[in-house]
């Protein structure tokens, strides 16, 4: 929690990555010690939900539990999920099954052509189809704002963020939303971001290739 004169700010990080993820090499020690800054924080793993119980449970980290999800159409992250979420459902069954956990869909860097964005026009059907909760034009792996989805947002009254999706430990909190207080569930959550702001900063160092990927498993070993 941050004051700026009279006013309390809090600062969250929405979309992050462990080693969990595969592509990602942080440890869960060093992610917790490099996440100190933030208030809250989502742990966003590719396919896993190892990482967010561990980080809350045995290093008392203020985690929403998340999952990016390769649905075959793009990619979409799951927030304050319970159970993982199988790959390639397809965008529509995807957020289906989100909102059927009580959670909340949110779209990861859009129209970012060299990954594996959803495009604007899908974008445009899921929230003309009231599928999205929350979508993300700032994002630290690239150093423009998401000019053509903030409109969209703004246009369906949808909030924006901007996010690290940090793939290294120095990367956390490099881009963050602000929000007045803490949200104490997930739809309060989206309430909060309809009064935010966000703080987008290029940041994408190289990851070690040295270190071993340990690739993710939901088996629930680490």
């Amino acid at each position: 929690m941050h004051t700026t004169g009279w006013v309390t700010v809090i600062r969250i990080d929405l979309h992050t990555h462990t080693y969990r993820s595969g592509d990602a090499k942080t440890p869960l020690l060093e992610f917790a010690e490099c996440a100190i800054g933030l208030d809250l924080i989502a742990i966003t793993d590719h396919h896993d939900l190892y990482a967010a119980g561990i980080l809350r449970e045995q290093f008392s980290l203020p985690v929403i539990q998340g999952e990016e999800i390769n649905t075959g159409q793009g990619e979409v992250i799951g927030l304050y999920l319970t159970e993982s979420i199988p790959r390639l459902l397809g965008l529509a069954e995807t957020c289906k099954r989100i909102r059927d956990q009580h959670g909340l869909v949110y779209v990861p860097h859009p129209t970012d052509t060299s990954r594996h964005a959803i495009g604007i026009e899908r974008l445009a059907n899921l929230c003309q189809r009231n599928l999205v909760d929350i979508i993300e034009v700032g994002n630290s792996k690239s150093a423009q704002i998401d000019r053509q989805a903030e409109v969209l947002a703004r246009s369906f009254e949808l909030p924006v963020v901007a996010a690290s999706d940090a793939h290294v430990a120095e990367a956390i909190g490099s881009s963050f939303t602000t929000i007045s207080r803490l949200p104490n569930d997930a739809s309060e959550l989206v309430t909060l971001l309809l009064n935010s702001s966000y703080h987008h900063q290029a940041f994408d160092p190289v990851r070690d290739a040295t270190r071993t990927i340990i690739l993710p498993s939901n088996s629930g070993k680490s």
